[in-house]
């Protein structure tokens, strides 16, 4: 079944949103935290509740709720091969609002772990295979059937657990390989 092209920019718009809500939504939840902390709060790991009252904390957890439900109504009318990569921008997001907002700094190993991250996110939208979708339970055992369809990664029958060698250790990664 063939995404029409107003499901793919549903789909990638909702994506794009999700990842601006996610990664505003720690924002919000540190502002609220760092808010109660210079009032003398206890902290919630002490046992304190105080951020329960905090509104920038609870902007934060429903910003976080609004960008999941965003993110789960993006696989509706996209591929997971667009919407999964751009689910990564989330931590880009954060990581430029926190140096505005939060006054941190963003260090050489961050600027450059910000552009592989857009990089990545790019060529994977650009370059993700589209996907055969899979109607019925009968079709995906054929597909699982079928020893075209699987690629062996790394097949390992001896492993090392601790310092001594463990062969109960058996490592099969399997990837389901689309025609």
């Amino acid at each position: 079944m063939e995404v029409s092209r107003l499901d793919f920019y549903i789909g990638l718009s909702l994506a794009l949103s999700s990842s601006a809500f996610i990664g505003a939504s720690f924002i919000l939840k540190k502002k609220g935290l760092l808010r109660l902390a210079s009032k003398g709060s206890m902290r919630a790991g002490q046992g304190g509740y105080a951020y329960l009252k905090e509104w920038l904390w609870w902007a934060g957890l429903i910003s976080m709720g609004t960008g999941e439900a965003a993110n789960f109504a993006a696989y509706a009318f996209a591929p997971a091969t667009l919407v999964t990569p751009l689910g990564a921008l989330s931590v880009l997001v954060s990581a430029v609002l926190s140096s505005y907002f939060l006054n941190e700094r963003l260090n050489v190993h961050g600027k450059v772990g910000c552009l592989l991250c857009i990089l990545g996110s790019t060529v994977m939208v650009i370059h993700a295979p589209q996907e055969e979708e899979v109607t019925s339970l009968a079709s995906m055992a054929e597909k699982l059937k079928d020893p075209d369809d699987w690629t062996v990664l790394q097949h390992s029958d001896s492993g090392v657990r601790g310092n001594r060698p463990c062969h109960r250790a058996v490592a099969l990664n399997l990837v389901l390989s689309v025609n």
